[in-house]
């Protein structure tokens, strides 16, 4: 399957970012009414009556993992602490971060010295929430472990203001398997830092992260696989025609290791729904089933769709009903998910 997501145009991408926030918002008005260990978090809020509040914060800074068995946060991190992701299991895809509205242009050269931007004439990749891997922005970058050399752009997004990250050259090498290691090599647009950085598997995760930062800085803070159900994030969508645009929206994305999801109806009473509702056909791999449609923006404030219903199969095999209740704190503040699920029986 072939990414939808592709960013195209002949004027400077820069000044195509920089329109992204105030022209996505009139769309939105228009169309949407160091730690390498493990470690517990303060839980951002849990209330009685199996109801519990994620936070993330004003500006969606934090990525926040649940446990749907154990009912906790299991660990959160910065969407601002990596620029890729990397699989760790029996795969090998390579991904940018959708946190940051991170883009991928795929240059079709080999020799990193000798990109430029002009090189970015084949558009924009974008990395979709939905994790499929044949739809992703970096795309097939190796054969039998073997890299192809391609070297790529890449658009590291932009900060919670709307302003730039920055622009990378990437390449990656081939995969080292002494070492059980991804290789790669990256430098500045004008060539400068260059740098080339081993990030291991870690067989327990299902990513490993890399920061461009600091010459390169690995990462492995995401929790074990099998801890967690989802994780509440930014990602990026791909608005299509007549706009075209790509956009980063808040909501949850599943643990594609074990976690399954899909929107049920807005129709049934939450408190009816039983385990002879559950449609097992429903269930797809893609992570963002739930995804943020909980909600709807007006221009001004955001409406909660409490009548949307979910269904969400954890790697235990036990079903649960979920619904949402609120996007804001007590002080009307965003970036608060209220959610509410329960065990059905």
């Amino acid at each position: 399957m072939k990414n939808k997501g592709i960013y195209n145009g002949k004027s400077a991408l820069l000044n195509q970012l920089m329109r992204f926030s105030g022209f996505a918002l009139f769309f939105l008005c228009m169309m949407l009414s160091s730690c390498f260990k493990e470690k517990p978090i303060k839980q951002p809020y849990i209330i009685t009556n199996a109801v519990y509040v994620a936070d993330m914060g004003m500006n969606y800074t934090k990525q926040i993992y649940f446990n749907m068995e154990t009912g906790r946060f299991v660990d959160s991190n910065s969407k601002y602490d990596y620029d890729m992701a990397f699989d760790c299991g029996f795969t090998y895809n390579a991904w940018v971060n959708g946190a940051n509205l991170s883009l991928v242009s795929r240059t079709g050269k080999t020799s990193l010295q000798d990109v430029t931007m002009a090189d970015t004439i084949h558009g924009w990749h974008v990395e979709l929430g939905s994790g499929i891997p044949d739809s992703n922005a970096i795309g097939q970058w190796q054969t039998n472990l073997v890299s192809n050399q391609q070297v790529y752009i890449i658009n590291r997004g932009i900060d919670s203001v709307g302003h730039s990250l920055g622009f990378i050259k990437m390449q990656m090498g081939d995969f080292s398997t002494g070492s059980n290691s991804y290789v790669v090599t990256f430098c500045n647009m004008d060539n400068s830092n260059l740098h080339t950085v081993s990030v291991p598997k870690q067989p327990s995760k299902n990513l490993v992260f890399l920061s461009f930062n600091n010459n390169g800085v690995v990462h492995d803070f995401e929790p074990v696989n099998t801890n967690w159900d989802f994780i509440f994030t930014q990602y990026s969508v791909w608005f299509g025609p007549p706009n075209n645009i790509p956009y980063k929206v808040t909501g949850l994305l599943t643990n594609p290791n074990m976690t399954y999801a899909y929107f049920m109806d807005s129709t049934s009473n939450f408190d009816s729904i039983t385990l002879k509702s559950v449609q097992q056909a429903k269930f797809t791999t893609t992570r963002d089933n739930v995804g943020y449609t909980w909600k709807r923006f007006n221009g001004v404030a955001y409406t909660e769709l409490t009548s949307y219903n979910y269904i969400i199969k954890s790697g235990n095999d036990q079903y649960y009903k979920m619904r949402f209740l609120d996007f804001y704190n007590a002080s009307g503040i965003k970036g608060y998910p209220k959610f509410q699920y329960y065990l059905l029986q």
